[in-house]
């Protein structure tokens, strides 16, 4: 075999390659925008449905050194998607939404050091709680105590994003079962339906559900 052959067996084999890459990659796409549409639709329906029920979290929303936010309700809702251009084609890229959780209690904390105080507002300000802040003056006119009150609220923020190259979805969740943290899930397009999609909603509504077995540990991506 002289060396044309076998620069023309090699260059057939990387066309091979290259060749199964793309179709490997076209069904990926095609794979996770029809999962994508698919999400987007029942979410869509799912927060429909949750508008008109107005159920109530059985959740409870930790806040450490402050107090615990529960028997939160549905208040609101909105859902919107984005999508993106891949070979001339329009793909979603990602589906988002939120559900902002709440009830007439009011959270009431007092505090009686300037620095315990600080760390009271400080939280309230990364948990983006609205609160109103009192100082309470001694007979001298100097604060002797700090009260806090803050409204029994929490916006749950979601959003399902398209993975096309590597052929799945990963959904991003804040305040969805723990106050101020972030969940990912990793899901592969061949695992992804409409019951786990159900599955995903227990979650969401503080149910027991098979959806937590996707949450990936941080950093692990």
């Amino acid at each position: 075999m002289g060396l044309l052959d076998d620069l023309k067996k090699q260059a057939e084999l990387v066309r091979s390659q290259q060749t199964s890459q793309h179709e490997l990659r076209a069904e990926n796409i095609r794979q996770v925008e029809e999962k994508m549409r698919q999400s987007f639709q029942y979410l869509n329906e799912l927060l429909k449905q949750l508008a008109v029920l107005k159920p109530v979290n059985p959740g409870v929303f930790s806040l450490p050194g402050i107090g615990d936010l529960k028997n939160l309700g549905y208040a609101e809702s909105f859902i919107d998607y984005r999508k993106k251009r891949i070979n001339d084609r329009e793909y979603f890229d990602s589906v988002s939404f939120f559900i902002r959780w709440g009830s007439d209690q009011i959270l009431v904390i007092e505090r009686d050091m300037p620095a315990a105080a600080q760390k009271v507002r400080d939280a309230l300000f990364g948990y983006r709680l609205k609160f109103e802040e009192e100082e309470i003056k001694g007979q001298r006119g100097t604060a002797t105590k700090w009260r806090f009150t803050a409204q029994s609220a929490v916006i749950t923020d979601v959003t399902f994003q398209a993975e096309h190259d590597r052929g799945g979805l990963v959904v991003t969740a804040k305040n969805l079962e723990r106050m101020g943290i972030i969940d990912t899930f990793a899901v592969p397009v061949a695992e992804f339906d409409e019951a786990l999609l159900e599955e995903f909603a227990k979650t969401l509504l503080g149910q027991p559900g098979a959806f937590r077995k996707y949450r990936v540990a941080p950093g692990a991506r």
